[in-house]
């Protein structure tokens, strides 16, 4: 009688259903680069602190924050990179404001690469 029971409770189990692969979107500029900046991806390291107590495991795991920034090369010298990731350029005046500013000394970026 166990056997039969074992049967049937397989039987009317279901088999889980196969997910379709999502299909990505590839993402197309719909106008030219009206600015005159190029935009890049900069991959750089940043402190990291904690202000709690710790045992020297945990502060042996610590370790550097990996930030990585996509935005327009405002300026780049031997001191800093300054991005910006948005800005409002006026269709009268030309003059344009810029958002999501972020400076980044030279020395803790580790690769930059050109978006095209």
């Amino acid at each position: 009688m166990q056997n039969i029971t074992q049967i049937i409770f397989m039987a009317n189990k279901r088999k889980p259903k196969r997910r379709k692969p999502r299909l990505r979107k590839q993402v197309v500029p719909t106008q030219a680069n009206d600015i005159p900046y190029s935009k890049y991806r900069i991959e750089w390291v940043d402190a990291l602190s904690d202000s709690g107590w710790a045992d020297d495991r945990e502060f042996i795991k610590m370790k550097l924050a990996k930030p990585v920034n996509e935005g327009w090369v405002f300026s780049k010298d031997k001191v800093s990179v300054k991005i910006f990731a948005s800005y409002d350029l006026d269709p009268i005046t030309k003059e344009m404001t810029f958002g999501d500013r972020t400076m980044i000394p030279t020395s803790w970026v580790v690769k930059m690469t050109k978006i095209v």
